[in-house]
């Protein structure tokens, strides 16, 4: 029951009450039906405490869009600590529930969404509960468009060489599929970095065909987000990449992506340097290549007993490089 309700609808209430038998009155009833369902729902202003209260057998129902994918965060309290069931339902997917807190006393969550239509329900546990809504959004600034519906290998986006892009892991659009052309054979370098936890991928080649998959991971529970480079030598060809949602361990959030590909992948000098060709893998040969092997041979001086002698593997190991995807 809102607190907004118009007073006249009170007071039509009352003398419809009045002219009504004793035994036909039910405690707590909520005579004005306005957003007590879906049908119903009032619009909620994003970004503002809404105030309300469920009295026994109530139930309200907002709606609210969204123009583009976005972040919300969601703030539902009861100053009466009081129990309460709290559900969001995206209208696109068939009304499916995208996020839910079930005979709580607060919520407190972050959620990643898609654009379209959404309706919150919030319905009591018990006793009398009042409540605090707020819903804050900020545009996830999106590097394709917010229709775009990547989410098969049919559907992949193409994507170029040499850019970043930003992308969303949605609890509401749980994979995407990218896709590149190859023109010769090279090192194609992916660089990826996720504000989540985890994420599951997957590569195929131009016949659909799985070549490797795994689970991209934070390398410590203190980092902030994962951060991960990797390369594979690739023939000439079309690829697609898919990064999902983690299936044991679902995560939502934003992320940024890149390829680079190098063709002459074993170049011994560029520019008068001999780094031994591309060391970080970062899809050129450079300054920074013949850095990180200065810093190696540094480690070996200064390291006589028992150094680790393979210089790859101190590579992947000092910088999170390693010949994969």
């Amino acid at each position: 029951m809102k607190k907004n309700r118009i007073l006249s609808a009170f007071a039509a209430a009352a003398l419809a009450v009045s002219a009504m038998p004793l035994a036909g009155i039910t405690a707590n009833a909520d005579d004005d039906i306005t957003g007590n369902t879906m049908l119903t729902a009032d619009e909620l202003t994003l970004n503002k405490v809404v105030s309300g209260s469920l009295p026994g057998g109530d139930n309200d129902w907002y709606h609210f869009s969204l123009t583009e994918p976005s972040k919300l965060n969601i703030i539902c309290q009861n100053p009466g600590n009081k129990w309460f069931t709290f559900r969001l339902y995206d209208e696109k997917n068939d009304n499916s529930i995208v996020y839910e807190a079930e005979n709580t006393g607060s919520v407190n969550a972050t959620c990643y969404l898609t654009e379209g239509d959404y309706y919150v329900y919030l319905t009591p546990w018990t006793e009398v509960s009042s409540y605090d809504l707020k819903i804050t959004t900020t545009s996830s600034n999106l590097s394709f468009d917010g229709n775009a519906e990547n989410n098969s290998m049919t559907e992949a986006i193409a994507v170029d060489f040499d850019t970043n892009y930003n992308a969303q892991i949605s609890n509401n659009d749980k994979i995407d599929y990218y896709t590149f052309e190859l023109p010769k054979e090279a090192r194609v370098t992916f660089n990826f970095s996720g504000s989540f936890d985890s994420v599951d991928w997957s590569l195929y080649d131009n016949e659909d065909d799985l070549i490797k998959h795994g689970t991209y991971q934070k390398d410590s529970e203190n980092d902030s987000k994962i951060t991960k480079r990797r390369s594979l030598i690739l023939k000439a060809g079309k690829y697609t990449i898919s990064l999902e949602s983690n299936k044991t361990s679902p995560a939502y959030g934003q992320y940024s992506f890149s390829f680079n590909a190098l063709e002459n992948y074993g170049e011994t000098a560029v520019n008068g340097i001999i780094p031994f060709g591309d060391v970080n893998k970062d899809g050129s040969v450079n300054s920074s290549d013949a850095s990180i092997i200065l810093s190696y041979y540094a480690y070996l001086s200064t390291n006589k007993n028992n150094p680790e002698t393979d210089m790859n593997k101190w590579v992947a190991e000092k910088y999170g490089i390693s010949e994969e995807f």
